[in-house]
């Protein structure tokens, strides 16, 4: 079994994951993973696909991106052959934590934040960057990260809430359970 890392970005429209799926489906790939989003209009996923040894990364490629231009669909495909024994594994234990960062958007935050987790060897599982609205400068950054077992969470607490401090941001470190908790929509 091949595994396969596709990624899709472009023109957002409606039907772009079922083309996407279809194909993949016809080329008898199962989808094993998928993330997906969309940013002011602009589509962007990435699939993890298991595919029959005679599929190669090209061929992912090739019918992915027929299957889109056959539907005037505009966007751009990538493929790679996936060796999951290379996925990131830091080694140590890590439990989920969630950064939260509020305040006046500024060029250097996502670079700022994310510096300290470099240093740290904290990786971050997902970031989303928000605008408040169009008529402010009020951002959100809600960064995922997997927090290695042998830091010091009070001290990384503080060195994080010093550095947004200094860029006059506010900045908040929860576990996701409670970050979960707190954020849970009551289904009615």
């Amino acid at each position: 079994m091949n595994h396969i890392v596709i990624s899709v970005i472009g023109q957002d429209c409606p039907g772009v994951v079922h083309a996407i799926a279809s194909a993949l489906s016809k080329a008898k790939c199962n989808i094993d993973e998928l993330s997906q989003t969309i940013l002011k209009g602009q589509f962007a996923s990435i699939f993890i696909v298991s595919a029959p040894e005679n599929v190669t990364a090209e061929d992912t490629q090739r019918v992915v991106s027929l299957s889109l231009e056959a539907r005037n669909m505009d966007l751009t495909v990538t493929s790679r052959t996936f060796d999951t024994s290379s996925a990131f594994d830091s080694g140590e234990g890590t439990e989920p934590f969630v950064v939260t960062v509020n305040g006046s958007d500024q060029p250097e935050i996502i670079a700022m934040i994310s510096g300290i987790f470099a240093e740290q060897k904290v990786n971050i599982e997902n970031l989303k960057a928000i605008r408040v609205d169009n008529q402010s400068d009020e951002c959100v950054l809600v960064f995922e990260i997997a927090l290695p077992l042998s830091i010091n969470r009070t001290a990384f607490r503080q060195m994080l809430q010093a550095k947004a401090r200094s860029s006059g941001l506010s900045l908040s470190i929860q576990h996701q359970d409670i970050f979960e908790a707190i954020h849970r929509v009551p289904i009615v």
